[in-house]
């Protein structure tokens, strides 16, 4: 495994600035990050060539009609090897287009998906553990049975959607109060005002309807993220001016359809775990506020979700002693509030284990609004 000592410092900032403000040109990056607008360039190629990031555009589908965020954790059964499990889901299992992200190790897998309801949820995970029973990938133990946690996107909060910004400027030792002195006082407002503002992935509920042309657009935005808007444009199913593709696209972003977001590659700058927590909470207790704690919210967090009944938190750590430390504190934190009632022990994912069947890919979930 690679660390980030292949990584110069300009490019680390470049990095951490892009991941930060991933909408933003690289001549705000560079005001930002008080460099060279031509420095903020050469670095970002750089990354681009070093594969150190990938472009994602973020389709915002409760308000395209979905109305449910799953999650999903399978074990697998060890008498498989890896490559025939492998073999069997790229193979003999339909590769639902519900899910977006799919990860797995020799012993377990790891996936999220969005359903437009129940109904739609129910179908999709029988036809795929059905599949897998009969596969014989499936650990044959009762207390091991595949795990389903179901988010209603309209009742639950989203307080962190694969934004790495945080642990990477950890990562890295970027300050953001050292950063924000180099702004403007209106640039500065727009980059700390997140900073108090509620948790805002998935938190405008305001269904829309798209036009035929504007969903070919949008599906294209989401399919090609590395596309620029003339190549959108010319695609054959298009066909459109680029200021009209341009302005499609802006308005996307700005009404809140879709969210650009820019997803670093941990293992090359020296991450070695994803741990993934489920918490259950006891319905007596109201855990609105106590859990946006930052004993939950650490830096090292890169996905949290919740509702009052149950929480699911990703984190990534460089090492062994990182994740035992912030595991104990969240216990502590949540035991000393008395609002735990199960929690089973986290799954931990060691990074250069890890087989991404599904990468944050939403083109056929798109192709379904």
């Amino acid at each position: 495994m690679s660390n980030d000592s292949n990584l110069t410092k300009n490019e680390k900032r470049v990095l951490f600035g892009i991941v930060k403000y991933p909408n933003k040109s690289d001549k705000f990056i560079a005001h930002y990050l008080k460099m060279k607008d031509s420095t903020v360039n050469y670095c970002r190629n750089q990354l681009e060539d070093k594969k150190m990031f990938q472009v994602v555009y973020l389709p915002i589908l409760n308000r395209l009609g979905f109305e449910l965020l799953c999650i999903n954790f399978t074990e697998y059964n060890l008498e498989n090897n890896l490559n025939k499990r492998k073999s069997a889901i790229e193979n003999d299992i339909e590769m639902a287009d519900d899910i977006f992200l799919r990860i797995g190790d020799p012993e377990k897998e790891f996936s999220i998906s969005f359903n437009k309801n129940y109904s739609e949820f129910f179908q999709n995970t029988q036809k795929r553990l059905g599949k897998m029973g009969k596969l014989k990938l499936l650990r044959n133990n009762s207390n091991n049975l595949p795990e389903n946690i179901i988010f209603p996107i309209n009742h639950s909060v989203f307080h962190n959607f694969f934004d790495y910004s945080q642990l990477l400027g950890q990562n890295f030792s970027i300050k953001l109060e050292d950063l924000t002195t180099n702004l403007s006082q209106e640039s500065k407002q727009q980059s700390t005002s997140n900073l108090n503002e509620p948790p805002s992935y998935f938190s405008n509920h305001q269904l829309v309807n798209l036009s035929e042309k504007e969903k070919d657009v949008f599906v294209a935005l989401i399919d090609k993220p590395n596309y620029s808007i003339k190549k959108i444009a010319e695609l054959d199913n298009i066909s459109l001016n680029r200021n009209t593709v341009s302005k499609m696209r802006q308005k996307f972003l700005n009404d809140g359809l879709m969210r650009k977001i820019i997803i670093p590659n941990l293992d090359k700058i020296g991450y070695k775990f994803l741990v993934y927590y489920h918490f259950r909470f006891r319905p007596s207790k109201l855990v609105s506020k106590i859990i946006q704690s930052q004993s939950l919210n650490s830096p090292s967090m890169i996905l949290f979700f919740y509702n009052q009944f149950e929480a699911v938190i990703l984190c990534a750590y460089k090492n062994y002693s990182d994740y035992k430390s912030d595991k104990v504190q969240k216990y502590s934190y949540l035991n000393s509030h008395e609002i735990l009632g199960k929690s089973p022990e986290p799954r931990k994912y060691l990074l250069n284990n890890l087989e991404y069947i599904r990468k944050f890919d939403f083109r056929l979930l798109s192709r379904n609004i």
